[in-house]
């Protein structure tokens, strides 16, 4: 069984910092699921800011609840999708000094006035746990190692070189965990209009486009190159970064991403 948590936030009431494209973003992303790797709709959390149902608000609250049950859930799971896009942001370290300048990088939830951000470490926290094979997406500001997963790898388009490095100590038993960020750290996401003329995400599109592109069966390593010269192609600067539980294993080469069609969507 797979389940998916998808969280797009535009924060339509709120003055000043309203986006136009992410609940978009998870209505497509859904039905990709949905058309091509076999999810069933009741297996499919959403949390858009324009549901009128509480429970369903992308609140910080929410989005904690939420990722713990489905963390929870992963024991007797074969495989989880979570996305997220919405606004991203950096904070200074809480142990801020003059030998420690490190930012911390944060989701904002809808109620983040009240309520506080979704910290990198706090996500980290949750994701560990994780017990099956998992992809995570943030398409969001500053998202490059959002959930501080130990190890982080970048494609430089121009030399066509992969490098991966550990970036912190962690040890996480899990050697599935993927995540793929829209940007570096001190990079912002942009927004795009996708061929049906629709606001998304540029780094979403891209993603769906890619794995459209590869007929939904694909490696992990192969689609972050994809969405990584995708996105150059098209004049954006962002550079998407791929982080994974486990260093510079096969895995990252195995088709990770199947889809369960006969016939694969063109």
């Amino acid at each position: 069984m797979k389940k998916a948590l998808l969280i797009g936030i535009n924060y339509t009431d709120l003055s000043g910092i309203s986006l136009k494209g992410c609940i978009n973003d998870i209505i497509n992303v859904r039905n990709m699921l949905l058309d091509a790797y076999n999810y069933d709709s009741e297996n499919i959390t959403i949390l858009r800011d324009d549901d009128n149902i509480k429970f369903l608000q992308p609140t910080y609250s929410n989005i904690i609840e939420q990722l713990l049950i489905l963390v929870e859930e992963s024991k007797n799971l074969e495989e989880i999708w979570l996305h997220y896009s919405g606004h991203g942001s950096q904070i200074q370290n809480q142990y801020f000094n003059l030998q420690n300048l490190e930012k911390e990088q944060v989701i904002i939830p809808i109620d983040y006035v009240k309520n506080g951000c979704i910290v990198d470490d706090e996500l980290f926290d949750i994701i560990k746990n994780i017990n099956c094979k998992a992809y995570l997406v943030f398409d969001c500001c500053h998202s490059g190692t959002v959930c501080n997963l130990p190890w982080k790898t970048e494609y430089n388009i121009e030399t066509d070189t992969i490098n991966t490095i550990k970036i912190n100590d962690s040890i996480i038993d899990n050697p599935n965990i993927y995540m793929i960020s829209g940007c570096k750290d001190e990079q912002t996401s942009n927004d795009t209009t996708n061929e049906l003329d629709q606001r998304m995400g540029a780094f979403t599109n891209a993603l769906t486009e890619c794995l459209r592109k590869r007929h939904h069966n694909t490696d992990i390593l192969t689609l972050y190159k994809d969405i990584c010269i995708y996105l150059n192609d098209r004049g954006y600067s962002q550079v998407p970064i791929l982080s994974q539980s486990q260093g510079k294993g096969n895995q990252v080469r195995e088709p990770t991403l199947r889809s369960d069609l006969l016939n694969p969507l063109p």
